[in-house]
């Protein structure tokens, strides 16, 4: 097993209200972890920490990373080889890095294809520039990742289709391939399954095991759907009012008392 994403002592204040209070997680890249929690966790404080959305209060956030040096952390020197602080990483110095997410509510250009919007993010991901003069869809080797990415999602039937005309699980495809266009180390899923019905469920659930098997990238999802959640989990971490709650394998977690009161007893679940 080798560490990918590690965070130390993270925490997160809004005036007096801590939203995220002292995580320290490791997360290895040999299973899928699952976040969880009630409604006010912490959750999505905790990813907007890790992506840069958010700065950090105190702690510390260290991924595994291609690329060494930059000016993306504080310093390039981790706490072990291969692992990069990203604590004070801009959004798009941390996806440079080698971390992608996807997020709640769909985040597509929804006037631009399917082809076109994992193009752009291809493009985003390159460290050159085009050529002005040129057109994007001219490059081939670019053309033959984003086909790759396109096959990969099984969204090539759809490739051309305006992305305002696809159903809510084909949307959430979308995500899904313009977060691995960046081709990302660790990859964030917020709630993957929220809004949809049960065969888009199958069918999300489905392409994260076959991207799972199939991808070096390591998965970690929010998700409130708990069949969902034990059916692709390897390991559970719960948050409570911002805090690590429980960490252990599913059958350890959901059986866990402190668990049912906290969450599995809630309307949510």
């Amino acid at each position: 097993m080798t560490t990918v994403l590690k965070t130390e002592d993270l925490r997160k204040q809004f005036g007096e209200l801590t939203a995220v209070d002292d995580v320290s997680i490791e997360i290895d890249d040999s299973e899928i972890t699952s976040i969880i929690g009630p409604n006010g966790a912490g959750k999505t404080t905790f990813y907007n920490l890790l992506t840069g959305v958010l700065q950090p209060t105190a702690g510390s956030i260290w991924l595994r990373s291609d690329e060494s040096g930059g000016d993306g952390g504080r310093n390039a020197d981790g706490p072990s080889d291969g692992l990069r602080d990203i604590t004070d990483a801009e959004p798009h110095e941390v996806a440079q890095a080698g971390l992608s997410r996807s997020y709640q509510i769909t985040n597509i250009f929804e006037g631009l294809t399917v082809r076109e919007n994992v193009r752009v993010a291809r493009i985003s991901h390159e460290e050159t520039r085009l050529d002005f003069r040129s057109r994007a869809n001219e490059n081939e080797a670019m053309e033959s990742e984003i086909e790759d990415i396109l096959d990969l999602t099984g969204l090539t039937g759809i490739a051309d289709t305006a992305c305002d005309t696809l159903s809510h699980g084909e949307k959430r495809t979308v995500e899904i391939a313009l977060a691995l266009a960046i081709e990302p180390n660790v990859f964030l899923m917020d709630e993957p399954t929220a809004g949809m019905n049960p065969t888009e469920v199958t069918e999300i659930v489905s392409l994260i095991r076959d991207l799972d098997a199939d991808l070096d990238a390591t998965f970690v999802v929010t998700e409130h759907n708990m069949d969902v959640v034990k059916d692709i989990s390897d390991r559970i971490v719960v948050l409570a009012e911002g805090s690590i709650l429980a960490d252990g394998t599913p059958t350890d977690v959901l059986t866990d008392e402190r668990v049912t009161e906290a969450y599995l007893g809630s309307d949510s679940a």
